[in-house]
């Protein structure tokens, strides 16, 4: 595997292009939080590979329902943009800490919640249910909610201090 901390962290920020990417990833069979991760691979150097193994085990809301694999997709992008890494820089730490409350805060603006079962639920499906479960592709809930995720990054990316 590259070492992935012997390159520039982030590269130029693409800003058109990860929503379409998200998107083909999450109808590529990935899940919601590797649909969001993998479309910021390339911007964070991530190998395709590397950032859908880091993501996989998110996916339905930690495979238990819980904080939505969309959510916790875009607060690992969050930060690998804004987090503090080896060099313990309390300003980073911070503005990484601000910009996930602050994602939180806008995924639930629009989702009403950043749990999982309890988005599945509003939209009648029950997370229990294996039939429910199969039918959630065809619905189109994950793509409404990759793309919500994905877009409030993209907001948050822009309205960026500094």
């Amino acid at each position: 595997m590259p070492d992935i901390h012997s390159q520039p962290i982030i590269k130029k920020h693409q800003p058109a292009r990860q929503i379409p990417s998200a998107i083909d990833y999450l109808i590529q069979g990935h899940s919601c939080s590797q649909a969001v991760v993998m479309a910021y691979s390339e911007e964070f150097n991530l190998p395709l590979d590397f950032a859908a193994r880091l993501a996989a085990g998110l996916a339905g809301g930690l495979a238990q329902g819980k904080t939505c694999g969309a959510v916790t997709g875009a607060i690992l992008v969050a930060g690998l943009k804004y987090g503090e890494g080896q060099t313990r820089d309390t300003y980073s730490k911070d503005l990484c800490v601000q910009m996930t409350q602050e994602f939180c805060h806008r995924f639930e603006a629009r989702q009403k919640t950043v749990e999982c079962h309890e988005i599945l639920m509003m939209n009648h499906i029950d997370p229990r249910n294996p039939e429910d479960m199969r039918g959630l592709r065809e619905k189109g809930l994950c793509k409404k909610i990759v793309l919500d995720a994905v877009e409030i990054l993209e907001q948050l990316f822009k309205e960026e201090p500094g």
